[in-house]
């Protein structure tokens, strides 16, 4: 019998090039011992043909045949591994062999017949015997007691769909007599379906997800991109605005000095004519006095005939000409430069205002807001979130048939307390309207009013240059920008509403509003007006002349306090003391 030290260990069984068992191993003419793939894979990727492990060089590509001998000891040994492993003693926490006496072997399978677990020396029976080959063999499992019946002490081969648990032949005739009973390995099959068709669902829902997220780390990396595109086009405009400010500044200086050279020639023309003027004077001077010292009566005479000498002579000795004064121009370029600091200021403010409104992209709230803000989902909660102003009744604009709430909010006709009535400065006293408090002449303004409470309203916004004396109401010729309903009892509708473009235009509502919305966009020159509850435009004007000089289309760059303001304007009819307009606070 071969010692143990004589039996080849396992490194000399391996491949050199492979370095796995050695597969139909050659040996080559220096002895040395390789897989047949592996040396003429190595000799036909190399131009030379030598041993991989002594770089022995042949002259011409060996003939390679098989080393039996070779191969069946390498065969043997692995046969030897193999059974090894299988003979493995079982460690804790793994399935032991039932049939193992001490020390218990590994199990390799476990059958569900036999109710217990093999090694695979006590396998071999169930491998071999035709009876026993039909015995359904599973991976090694130490829990074959919950594999069985308590009740009946026999293995579950069915499913109870109605309990939704496995059962015994003897529960369907037992317990479960009326329950749905299907065998184990179709409830299986089923299952083991439903999983798929889940996991399929997963694996799609986890794809779309990742789809998403590849999309918006590729819009995230796009928009940075477009942003600094656009952040250099901004410092672009800015850069030829500045330009356009140093151009004009060099304009203006390059005048300046053009004035001072024409006022240094003015200057210098009248030197000399009043150089020529004292000459001619001292001329006349000297002539003077030579006469005065004469005493020829005739040379005097002859020599000064008449007053009219005097005349020509005094007229040129008082003609003078005003001192010269500088031209100052530091003052005007301040007011001017302080004016169009002003003006730039508020179009810059209207602009980042509209860049923040805009939607395409909201705006992060601070950290210190604890509530979680909630995005616009249509463009009326854009307004609202961004254009809410605060409007109050001014009472001493109101007809005299009105009343107005202590707080300013609500609008009826006179009864009594609990309204406050305005005794003096009434300024519509042929129509019960009444304007706010406050006028805007820049910017975009919103307010709500609920109109439910009346049966005949006016909404809308007015010139404050508004004739008080109308006697309907106000188009927009007129500075008048409203929307009305009128009750009429006599009509199938009743409500009737109109928007006043060059007249009252009938409007066809599908819905009676019960909140309205006034919204104003001074710059672009538009009013609307929005069904609230249904969040629906109900009605707009467009290109409204807010300025009666210059032009909307130039409105951007006149001075705000030559801007026309624009108030609130409400009314309501039908002399009823019900009836009533309340403002409400912005949702």
């Amino acid at each position: 019998m071969a010692s143990a030290s004589s039996l080849p260990c396992e490194e000399q069984l391996l491949c050199s090039i492979c370095l796995d068992m050695f597969t139909e191993p050659v040996s080559t003419p220096c002895g040395h011992n390789y897989c047949k793939t592996c040396i003429t894979g190595y000799w036909s990727s190399s131009n030379l043909i030598q041993c991989p492990l002594c770089n022995k060089k042949f002259r011409s590509r060996p003939q390679l045949q098989v080393n039996t001998g070779f191969r069946d000891m390498v065969e043997h040994f692995n046969n030897m591994r193999v059974r090894g492993e299988d003979e493995t003693p079982a460690t804790p926490g793994e399935v032991t062999c039932d049939i193992c006496l001490q020390p218990k072997l590994r199990a390799q399978k476990t059958c569900l017949v036999c109710l217990a677990s093999y090694c695979q020396l006590h396998l071999e029976p169930h491998q071999r015997v035709k009876t026993l080959k039909k015995h359904q063999l599973i991976e090694p499992v130490s829990n074959l007691e919950d594999r069985v019946c308590k009740k009946h002490d026999k293995m579950f081969e069915l499913f109870c769909r109605q309990d939704q648990k496995c059962v015994c032949f003897m529960c369907c005739k037992d317990d479960h007599v009326t329950h749905e009973a299907v065998p184990l390995e179709q409830e299986f099959r089923e299952r083991k379906a439903q999983l798929d068709y889940v996991m399929s669902q997963v694996k799609m829902m986890e794809n779309t997800k990742l789809g998403n997220i590849k999309e918006i780390k590729h819009f995230v990396n796009r928009s940075k991109k477009d942003s600094e595109k656009e952040i250099a086009d901004i410092a672009e405009v800015f850069s030829a605005l500045v330009v356009s400010l140093l151009r004009n500044q060099g304009e203006l200086i390059q005048v300046i000095q053009e004035k001072q050279k024409a006022a240094k020639k003015l200057a210098g023309d009248r030197v000399t004519q009043l150089e020529q003027e004292v000459a001619e004077s001292r001329r006349r001077r000297s002539e003077m006095e030579h006469l005065l010292r004469t005493e020829d009566h005739l040379l005097l005479l002859q020599s000064w005939p008449s007053s009219s000498h005097n005349k020509d002579l005094f007229d040129l000795l008082s003609h003078s000409t005003p001192p010269f004064t500088p031209d100052l121009y530091v003052g005007m370029v301040k007011k001017a430069v302080a004016q169009m600091e002003k003006t730039l200021s508020n179009e810059m403010q209207m602009l980042i205002h509209e860049v923040r409104s805009d939607g395409c992209e909201a705006a992060k709230p601070p950290e210190s807001v604890k509530e979680e803000w909630t995005p616009p989902r249509d463009k009326l909660m854009m307004i609202q979130q961004n254009d809410a102003v605060d409007v109050t009744l001014d009472p001493y604009t109101a007809n005299s048939k009105l009343m107005v709430s202590a707080d300013g909010k609500q609008l009826g006709f006179f009864e009594g307390s609990p309204f406050l009535i305005s005794l003096i400065g009434r300024s519509f006293d042929r129509q019960p309207l009444i304007l706010g408090t406050e006028g805007f002449s820049s910017g975009r303004f919103y307010y709500e009013v609920r109109v439910s409470g009346s049966k005949g309203w006016l909404l809308g916004v007015v010139k404050e240059s508004i004739n008080r004396e109308i006697l309907y109401f106000p188009t927009p010729k007129e500075g008048g920008w409203t929307f009305f309903n009128i009750y009429n009892s006599k009509s199938e509708l009743q409500d009737q509403y109109f928007g006043n473009v060059d007249g009252p235009s009938p409007l066809y509502l599908k819905k009676k509003p019960q909140t309205v919305g006034v919204f104003v966009d001074y710059e672009k020159a538009e009013v609307s007006f929005y069904d609230v509850d249904a969040r629906t435009l109900i009605f707009s004007y467009t290109r409204c002349s807010f300025m009666e000089s210059p032009p909307p289309s130039s409105m951007a760059g006149t001075s705000l306090r030559s801007r026309p303001k624009l108030y609130p304007f409400f009314g309501i009819f039908e002399n009823d003391y019900n009836n009533m307009l309340e403002i409400t606070p912005v949702a």
